[in-house]
């Protein structure tokens, strides 16, 4: 008994001791998803322009690019900017659109290029303040790609120039190289800085509560987990906080026995909790040490109803079965080991069988449940979302699908895969095109001896020298001051009519009649008729040279309808060149961007594959020593009852 009690006491104290340790590694583990250290979160603006000033767009793609930035809808505005940049369409707003692009990448993980960058940027930037934020981009880079000295020395000089959230931000990140480097005072001095009611604010206060408790000033750590006030309308990060720091005291405590502190925080932990199952676990430790053995058996076993697959629930079903043996009740030990065992022998063959599934179709059809297509499509990958599939594999995905490293490939592969949608989309549209190419050039084909026949029967050059010929009589007579330019057909034929009277009467004259009165009549009326002609020639010559003029623009109209027409018969001709040529091409990029699509895909189906059979193998092991573990309690206590037997027999 007391091998085995001193076996699995060691157990206990190794698992709260790793834990606790695991807790204060400065938000390292336990809060990778959470802390601003060390992601760049989705949901925050990256890149702050300077309100203060009126922004003048002079570049409406630029525009586009903002309004996709500030929705938040970062992927359509990285699209738009390399659609842009490939048109050429921003060349003034270089600088911004730079900056944008870099905190982008980094935001997608895209560390390198998004490093490269932010120090072409350094190399051209002067203005202090975006030369700060430059370098801030470009420590927060190096940082996550594991290079925190040089980070350092960019986040120092750029300090002075930072403000707002960008300068808590940086420094965090700068409380955290000190931390690691060991240098735990100055750590402490730069997040006493940080204002706790900014919206870092409260990732500082707990990053000094842990601290403070890792060196055991307990009550300056109290003082600042009071500070998190959470009710009804706090964010789930604050509660997710108040609760792993309840639980780090908590362990604190009962480490050193302070059974009555421990439970005061360890209660206080909301039971749908991610942590909620440890808290349980360690809550039976606090009965069982605390003599109340039948409460601590019943909150195991409670807790051992819950999901085996669960580390807590696991070391909840040997605490039951050790507290039995060391009270004596051999017999519900001995089940509760074979129980145990069965158990954890189970949950190896589930982790065995979630590694195969990890290389089938189950793997890609659970990535697609998760918004990779449809209006979901870029929705994010939350600890607790519901399994989609009753699989064993669905557990382990849950527990690792909410870390900073999966969902930066998650992230990635979910975009490219809607990109690889929306190119199916125009490849599947290419047909299309070439199909309306064909007719339109059939068409063409049909029309265009129709048009060349109507285009030789409108061009007719006599209408202009018809034109020309009139133009030329009418000067003449003009020049001649000739009244009978413009008589009526009447007037003509009377004016006709007294040349022919004023003929008759010269012969008859010449006869020897005497015609006095009839030619005084012939010029009475004649002059009545030039008298006429006379008072009419001003407006009928005005109504001439207006009609002559309209004729004139009405030919000048004519010939430059005739001229776009021979135009437009020119341009038709060349109208569909090279166009069957660019729907190759396009194609022939539409499949060079699937591919390479593809491989990307493949490439972050990997990353997130090797991050879940990495928890699984680190599940295994621990699977394995518990197994180890119990079946050697098991032979223990069968040991015992054959030695029994042996004594008794005479």
């Amino acid at each position: 008994m007391g091998i085995l009690a001193d076996m699995l006491s060691i157990r206990f104290k190794k698992n709260a001791h790793c834990f606790i340790a695991a807790t204060l590694v400065f938000i390292a583990s336990a809060l990778s998803a959470a802390s601003p250290l060390l992601e760049l979160d989705g949901q925050d603006n990256p890149y702050y322009l300077d309100l203060t000033q009126e922004i003048e767009l002079k570049e409406l793609p630029f525009g586009e690019l903002l309004f996709e930035y500030y929705q938040e809808n970062y992927f359509s505005a990285l699209t738009r900017l390399e659609v842009a940049e490939l048109r050429n369409e921003i060349s003034v707003h270089g600088q911004p659109v730079s900056m944008i692009k870099g905190v982008m990448y980094l935001s997608y993980g895209m560390l390198n290029s998004a490093e490269s960058i932010f120090i072409e940027l350094l190399k051209t930037e002067t203005q202090d303040t975006v030369l700060a934020q430059v370098r801030f981009f470009l420590a927060k880079t190096q940082y996550l790609n594991g290079h925190p000295e040089a980070a350092e020395i960019h986040l120092n000089n750029a300090a002075k120039h930072l403000s707002g959230e960008l300068l808590i931000e940086a420094q965090l990140i700068q409380s955290q190289i000190q931390f690691l480097k060991g240098n735990i005072d100055s750590a402490v001095a730069i997040l006493k800085n940080i204002s706790f009611d900014s919206k870092h604010g409260q990732f500082a206060r707990f990053n000094l509560a842990v601290i403070s408790l890792k060196q055991g000033q307990l009550e300056q750590a109290q003082e600042l987990i009071e500070g998190f006030r959470i009710n009804r309308s706090s964010e789930d990060v604050e509660k997710s906080l108040k609760d792993k720091i309840n639980l780090a005291f908590g362990y604190f405590h009962l480490e050193r026995k302070q059974f009555d502190q421990a439970y005061q925080y360890l209660s206080q932990i909301r039971l749908e909790s991610i942590v909620s199952n440890r808290a349980l676990l360690a809550l039976g430790w606090i009965y069982y040490e605390s003599q109340m053995h039948d409460k601590a058996i019943g909150l195991w076993q409670e807790l051992s109803q819950r999901d085996h697959r669960d580390a807590a629930v696991q070391e909840a079903l040997m605490a039951v079965a050790f507290a039995y043996y060391k009270n004596g009740a051999k017999k519900e030990a001995l089940e509760s080991f074979v129980t145990a065992a069965a158990s954890f022998g189970t949950q190896l063959n589930i982790i065995s069988q979630a590694t195969s599934q990890l290389e089938g179709e189950l793997f890609a059809n659970w990535l697609n449940s998760k918004g990779v297509q449809g209006n979901n499509v870029f929705d994010k990958w939350v600890a607790g979302d519901v399994p989609v599939t009753d699989l064993p594999i669905e557990y382990y995905l849950q527990q690792v699908v909410a870390t900073n490293k999966f969902n930066e490939w998650f992230k990635r592969f979910q975009e490219l895969s809607h990109l690889l949608l929306v190119l199916d989309k125009w490849s599947r549209r290419l047909p299309v095109f070439e199909q309306m190419l064909a007719n339109h050039q059939l068409r063409y084909q049909t029309i265009k001896p129709k048009a060349q026949a109507h285009l030789s029967q409108v061009v007719d050059q006599s209408y202009f020298e018809q034109m020309a010929l009139w133009n030329s009589i009418i000067s003449d007579k003009l020049q001649q001051d000739d009244l009978m330019l413009f008589a009526t057909e009447d007037e003509i034929a009377l004016g006709n009519d007294f040349d022919r009277i004023s003929e008759t009467i010269k012969k008859l004259e010449l006869a020897g009649i005497d015609l006095e009165d009839q030619k005084e009549q012939l010029r009475r009326v004649k002059g009545s008729l030039i008298w006429t002609l006379g008072d009419e020639y001003g407006p009928r010559k005005q109504k001439l040279m207006v009609a002559k003029e309209d004729a004139e623009n009405a030919l000048k109209n004519f010939r430059l309808q005739v001229e776009k027409m021979q135009q437009a018969e020119s341009k038709a001709s060349g109208r569909f060149a090279n166009y069957d040529q660019r729907i190759i091409g396009l194609k022939q990029q539409i499949d060079d961007l699937k591919l390479a699509i593809e491989q990307q895909n493949q490439v972050a189906t990997f990353e997130m594959k090797t991050v879940l059979s990495s928890h699984l193998n680190k599940r295994k092991q621990e699977l394995d020593f518990l197994l180890a573990q119990t079946e050697l309690s098991i032979a223990k206590i069968q040991d015992e009852a054959i030695n029994k037997l042996l004594e008794k027999q005479p």
